[in-house]
């Protein structure tokens, strides 16, 4: 599809990941609602990037169903999902309470679904259109630390696969992207804290741009995954 005809909602859109890809839509001539949590924040990431804002949790279903409804009626033509909301978790499995794994879960897993599952609605009756998970390389492999947040994304790239397969014949692409460490800004205590860029590692523009391509590619084709890394972090 041609980039000025996107017409997107991201989730997760008020910053990093999410941000940087509606603002590079934004700017090939497309359109695109965020939705995230906190309104303050996605309300000034809107009217910096000239994006639509809709506030949601994406862990609530209700929400959720408001949520794309708003967004069809937002847009002349919703036809892209950018599943970027979540949240990362770290902790030894000896520490992992059954709530810490319900709460990633609820985010990253059942969250993403009940997006994913609303906007096929849409793009079913349409007869047309895009999915495209964020996941992350731990969702391909596991490390010591990660046992809720390599769940979530496990469970993601197999929700992608099982979507692709019923999916496809609606002519709706269901595609993953799987970023190793992006460089976001940190937050402690609530409050967002920027730090020094790493010159060798990845930031978010880096996995809009790869968004950006897989979404660019003429529609009788697309791409289902891809994995991006930097070259040489130090």
């Amino acid at each position: 599809m041609q980039l000025s005809d996107i017409q997107a909602l991201v989730t997760g859109g008020s910053s990093g990941i999410g941000r940087a890809t509606a603002k590079m839509i934004i700017e090939s001539g497309g359109e695109a609602v965020i939705a995230a949590r906190t309104k303050s924040k996605l309300e000034q990431t809107a009217e910096d990037i000239g994006a639509i804002p809709i506030q949601c949790d994406v862990g609530d279903e209700q929400q959720v169903e408001e949520l794309i409804q708003k967004t069809d009626k937002q847009l002349d033509n919703y036809n892209v999902l950018i599943n970027n909301a979540g949240y990362g978790s770290h902790k030894k499995l000896i520490n992992v309470s059954a709530k810490e794994m319900e709460d990633q879960l609820q985010t990253n897993t059942i969250g993403a679904m009940m997006v994913a599952r609303e906007s096929a609605k849409v793009f079913i009756d349409n007869d047309y259109g895009n999915i495209v998970n964020v996941s992350s390389s731990s969702g391909k492999r596991g490390y010591a630390g990660g046992t809720s947040y390599v769940a979530s994304k496990f469970a993601l790239s197999g929700m992608t696969q099982c979507w692709r397969a019923e999916l496809r014949p609606h002519n709706i692409r269901v595609m993953q992207v799987n970023p190793s460490e992006v460089q976001t800004p940190f937050f402690s205590d609530g409050h967002e804290i920027e730090r020094d860029i790493n010159e060798t590692k990845l930031v978010a523009d880096d996995i809009a741009q790869s968004i950006c391509d897989m979404l660019g590619m003429h529609d009788r084709a697309f791409i289902t995954e891809t994995s991006v890394w930097a070259t040489n972090p130090k």
